[in-house]
């Protein structure tokens, strides 16, 4: 089931994704501390045109997805993750549909998004939804240099 975020899932999200990006793709503390700045600023916002969901099976949180206003004509698509143990089973792709028509119906036209080269899954999710490749740039983030993407979807 994927629902809203409620204010109990603040360290879910956070933590979450620092433990498995650092297990991963040993990204360090200043990832859980980028992710913690953005669902703080989520929260403090409290814009009805933005929001966070949660894959939640059996009880359990196991994914999640944000969605940010950058202006009134685009969104930006965020915090997405799917845990380890149910990936390969459609979850990611009903993750980032349910973000697409939350962005449809709040009547942005684009949707973009920052991620990196690394993320293999996730950009083959990105690019099976429409999203297109616009920009790519070498970054040092969370102490490593990566190959950051920014993808974009006209809605």
């Amino acid at each position: 089931m994927i629902r809203t975020f409620r204010l109990d899932d603040v360290d879910y999200i956070i933590n979450s994704h620092y433990k498995l990006y650092n297990r991963e793709f040993n990204y360090d503390l200043s990832f859980r501390d980028f992710i913690e700045d953005k669902v703080k600023g989520f929260i403090k916002r409290s814009n009805n045109k933005e929001n966070i969901w949660i894959l939640e099976i059996q009880g359990k949180q196991n994914g999640s997805i944000g969605i940010n206003k950058i202006n009134e004509d685009t969104a930006q698509l965020g915090l997405f993750l799917v845990e380890t143990n149910v990936r390969g089973s459609g979850y990611g792709q009903q993750l980032v549909q349910t973000a697409i028509d939350f962005c449809k119906k709040s009547g942005f036209n684009n949707i973009i998004l920052w991620t990196n080269s690394e993320l293999t899954s996730a950009r083959r999710i990105y690019e099976k939804n429409g999203f297109e490749l616009k920009e790519t740039r070498i970054q040092t983030l969370s102490n490593k240099e990566i190959i950051e993407e920014q993808w974009e979807l006209t809605i």
